[in-house]
């Protein structure tokens, strides 16, 4: 027989009836309105193959994160800017051989929305970040271009000296040699 004391019975009913609400709560009313704000998953938006051979052309990397490129695509497409894709993609298909000074000359006399684009593309695939300040978000981290180009000189991405927990573990004591200690006197 279970020996319910009056306080375990009050607590355990009250935990029922706020496991209830709480579930009434999340199936209507205010949560679910939260629920269906917010942004659509990664993988909601197909992204076509022309972005990704757009976004090679762009950072000149022939292999790129196909994680970060959904994300980023699907951040583009969130925000309405796929709509211009595809004249971006024209432009770098018809001038492929302009870069630095004459590509950012190039761009300044196209539309506004195409340099912007531009911008976004680059930042994304570079940065992992997206947005116009203020309204920034972060799309990526250790699979942006930036760590790809320096993975050989510093494993893992980050800011960290060493491997991880590398800070457990006392430093070695430097070793001295003696053509290397110089007496003043």
């Amino acid at each position: 027989m279970i020996n319910l004391s009056r306080r375990r019975w009050i607590l355990g009913t009250a935990g029922v009836m706020v496991a209830g609400i709480g579930g009434q709560m999340l199936g209507g009313g205010v949560f679910a309105t939260l629920a269906h704000a917010a942004p659509p998953l990664a993988s909601a938006v197909t992204m076509p193959d022309s972005f990704m051979a757009l976004s090679k052309q762009l950072t000149g990397m022939d292999a790129l994160e196909p994680h970060l490129g959904q994300a980023l695509y699907s951040w583009l497409h969130q925000a309405q800017l796929d709509t211009q894709l595809e004249a971006l993609s024209t432009l770098f298909t018809t001038h492929r051989n302009v870069v630095g000074d004459d590509l950012h000359q190039l761009l300044a006399a196209q539309p506004a929305e195409l340099a912007q684009l531009y911008q976004q593309l680059v930042s994304g695939w570079y940065l992992g970040v997206v947005g116009q300040p203020g309204s920034q978000k972060c799309i990526g981290f250790e699979n942006i271009i930036s760590y790809q180009l320096l993975k050989n000189n510093l494993l893992p991405p980050s800011y960290a000296p060493g491997e991880p927990n590398f800070w457990v573990n006392k430093p070695a004591a430097p070793q001295q040699n003696s053509t290397e200690v110089i007496a003043h006197g």
